[in-house]
């Protein structure tokens, strides 16, 4: 199980939202919704799929020409957090796999 903190749980559910995956959508839905953070790894993959598009999302948002900068300082850290839940999902992922 991957424990993630409520945060990244909200981030990961606003990506679903976005997320043209449906099979990933399904799976994130089907999890158990209690407020413990705890991922299957199943679950944790679907949720690392969705988050990359994400991550590319963000990143062409940075890169938009005129952005303002606290909207920059936002979505900054909006990635670095992105980028935060995926490293650990990858590396819970990877040990369930071990």
């Amino acid at each position: 199980m991957t424990i993630l903190s409520p945060k990244a749980i909200r981030f990961i559910s606003i990506a679903m939202e976005r997320a043209d995956d449906r099979s990933a959508r399904a799976v994130w839905a089907s999890r158990d919704m209690d407020t413990s953070g705890d991922l299957s790894p199943s679950v944790a993959r679907a949720a690392l799929g969705v988050l990359s598009q994400f991550e590319q999302q963000l990143r062409r948002e940075l890169e938009k020409p005129g952005i303002g900068e606290d909207e920059a300082s936002d979505l900054s850290n909006d990635l670095g957090l992105v980028i935060a839940t995926k490293r650990t999902l990858e590396r819970e992922t990877q040990r369930a796999v071990a």
